[in-house]
């Protein structure tokens, strides 16, 4: 049971890849040569916002429509039923999400 249909899966897995690549190919500029600190959070916001996506889309359920309490199937939006499980479900993508971006830029950083 998700909050989202077959569109919204693919739209928010196509912005958890481009995140992703983005974070890591902005890692790989991190490793490289010698960056200012402000270029880690921007790593840190690209790793998180990528992880988030894909997590979204793999368990059917998108944060931003759990907290309105609507679901979106076929491109319409309709009230949810199940507004308690969602809405777990969607701190516990966010909590994942949070903690892969941070291992992600932990271990980049660590091969400075």
């Amino acid at each position: 049971m998700g909050n989202i249909g077959v569109k919204e899966g693919a739209r928010l897995r196509a912005v958890g890849l481009v995140g992703i690549t983005g974070g890591l190919a902005l890692g790989v500029v991190v490793l490289s040569y010698d960056v200012p600190w402000w270029v880690r959070p921007a790593l840190f916001l690209s790793l998180w916002i990528g992880a988030s996506g894909l997590l979204q889309a793999r368990g059917r359920t998108s944060v931003l429509l759990a907290a309105r309490r609507v679901r979106k199937i076929d491109g319409r939006e309709e009230r949810e039923r199940y507004v308690l499980t969602l809405t777990e479900r969607a701190r516990v993508i966010q909590l994942r999400s949070l903690f892969v971006a941070v291992l992600l830029v932990a271990l980049i950083t660590l091969f400075e």
